[in-house]
Parts: structure tokens; C-alpha cells; sequence
């Protein structure tokens, strides 16, 4: 049973990590098309520099996390299974529900903040408001579509870490 969870885990954690990897990545793309976007005299393409470098930060802040933080985390995972395999996992199964219940929340603010941007871009003069308008709305797309993978490979792990709780409780 440990060895199915720690293979079910180290899984999710290669997931995550592999998603830190893209997220960087897309972050080191985004470095020429904010420096052509600063260099630009467009006023709309220059709206778009503080939501895209904000989206940069994101990828390169968030992604680092993953990189950095989901290496280590299963050796912490590993000591507290090993004194009650059965009690470490429900409290597993009891974090990702709350993280769950967050990219939920998250990912119904990210749609509404897409419309909203989209909806305030028709409406605005051109200028350098559309292109922030325009802007913030590509950010929102591109932080929905983060959290809607990490949300989905969250629901594949806690679907597991469940199955195992209820092979051990019959």
C-alpha cells in the first residue's frame, strides 16, 4: 500500500514538476516579446506590457515554486506515511480537497476577470487602455490554463489517494 501511494505521488509530483518546466519556458518566451513590446510605439501593444510581465512573473515565480519546492516535498511525504500509512492518508486526501475547492474558486474568478477585460476592450477608445484591457485578458487566459492543469492532475491524485482510504476502511 506505501508502495502505491509513493508510486501514485511520485506521479502527481513528476506532473507538477514537468509543469514548472513549461511554465518557465513560457516565461523565457515571453522575455523578446516584452522587450519588442516596450520598444514599440504602438500605445495598444504597450498596454499589454504590465499584464504580460505580470503573466512573466507568474510562470517564472510560480513554475520556480514547482521546480524547486516538489523535489523536496516528498521526502517530507515519506516521513510522516511512515508512522500511520492510514492517518497520513486522509490528511493527504483532506489538503487536496481544500486545494480542490480553491482551483474552483479560481478558476470561475479567472473566466469572469477574461470577460470582464474582453467587455472593457470592446467598449474602450483605442489607446493604452484597450491594450491593457487586451492584456490582463491574455494574463487571465494564460492563469486559467495553468490552474486548469494543475486542477486536473489534483483530481487524478486525490481520486487515488481516495480509492486507497477506501481499500483500507473495508
Amino acid at each position: 500500500m506505501r508502495n502505491d501511494f509513493f508510486q501514485d505521488y511520485y506521479v502527481w509530483t513528476k506532473g507538477e514538476i514537468e509543469q514548472g518546466k513549461w511554465m518557465v519556458t513560457a516565461a523565457v518566451f515571453l522575455v523578446p516579446v516584452l522587450i519588442l513590446l516596450v520598444k514599440d510605439s504602438n500605445v495598444i501593444l504597450r498596454g499589454m506590457t504590465l499584464p504580460l510581465f505580470l503573466l512573466f512573473a507568474v510562470n517564472i515565480g510560480y513554475g520556480g515554486y514547482l521546480l524547486m519546492n516538489r523535489n523536496q516535498q516528498g521526502q517530507k511525504v515519506e516521513m510522516n506515511i511512515k508512522p500511520s500509512a492510514d492517518e497520513s492518508l486522509k490528511n493527504e486526501s483532506q489538503k487536496l480537497k481544500k486545494d480542490h475547492t480553491v482551483f474552483l474558486v479560481l478558476k470561475k474568478i479567472w473566466v469572469i476577470l477574461i470577460i470582464t477585460s474582453l467587455i472593457l476592450y470592446l467598449v474602450m477608445p483605442d489607446g493604452y487602455y484597450k491594450g491593457l484591457t487586451l492584456g490582463f485578458a491574455i494574463m487571465f487566459v494564460g492563469l486559467l490554463t495553468v490552474d486548469t492543469l494543475l486542477h486536473h492532475r489534483l483530481m487524478q491524485y486525490l481520486e487515488s489517494i481516495d480509492l486507497k482510504i477506501e481499500s483500507i476502511s473495508k
